[in-house]
């Protein structure tokens, strides 16, 4: 099980999982590439809200690369906003970090909205159904008209039967999309594996569901691949 709340583990987790690593990165750029894209249109604030932004990864990559954007960044793990303190220092003046639990979470919980953009990177996978839909809630609340949510994160392997296919995508792209390895060679063994991390991820059919009752008025897949997806959600 993951301990999110311990110092240690958030640390060690955190060196593993660095802002420059292929694994990392190639699902990342695209979803940089559209934030720019998106607030470079000038339709909406120059704001972004990371939704769960551990240890401060995109925050920090978000930052460099677009200056004139200013960032709130929330998670609800002490230890992983600490580190995320650290390496957010030198953008002190454009960033603030808040913490909230996504069980509990209200609009009243993410400060300096409204938001022309946010996101949720590997970050609600963890949490009960209800508290999944009250997050996404919340960030509906406090998007911009024309605000865009990208939740890009782990997808419930819905369909059993299809796991042999499952496994041949992730040993053909390799670790740049999390190989099998990673999520078993078996339809036990990646059961297993996403239940003793503590993962409690919806399929990609209910993460949808959940959007459009959270308000969101179009819906989309942008890509999936084996069992994380990007999807985009905007506000009228």
């Amino acid at each position: 099980m993951e301990q999110w709340n311990d110092l240690a583990f958030a640390r060690s987790w955190a060196e593993r999982n660095t802002d420059d690593s292929t694994e990392r990165r190639q699902p990342l750029d695209p979803l940089q590439r559209i934030v720019s894209d998106h607030l470079a249109s000038g339709s909406v604030p120059a704001r972004v809200l990371d939704l769960g932004c551990g240890h401060g990864v995109i925050a920090a990559c978000i930052l460099h690369e677009l200056p004139r954007v200013a960032l709130v960044g929330v998670d609800g793990s002490p230890p992983m906003l600490e580190l995320a303190c650290e390496r957010l220092a030198p953008f002190a003046d454009r960033c603030v970090l808040a913490q909230a639990d996504f069980e509990t979470m209200t609009p009243t919980d993410l400060p300096g909205g409204p938001f022309g953009v946010a996101v949720a990177v590997q970050s609600i996978h963890d949490s009960s159904d209800e508290g999944k839909k009250r997050a996404l809630a919340s960030v509906h609340a406090v998007l911009a008209p024309s605000g865009l949510f990208l939740l890009l994160d782990r997808v419930r392997l819905a369909t059993p039967a299809l796991f042999g296919a499952y496994r041949s995508v992730w040993e053909a792209l390799g670790s740049a999309f999390y190989s099998q390895q990673r999520e078993g060679g078996t339809l036990a063994e990646h059961v297993h594996s996403v239940a003793e991390r503590g993962d409690k991820p919806g399929s990609l059919e209910q993460n949808l569901l959940w959007l459009r009752e959270a308000g969101f008025d179009e819906v989309a897949v942008l890509y999936v691949i084996g069992v994380r997806a990007l999807i985009a959600a905007v506000v009228r």
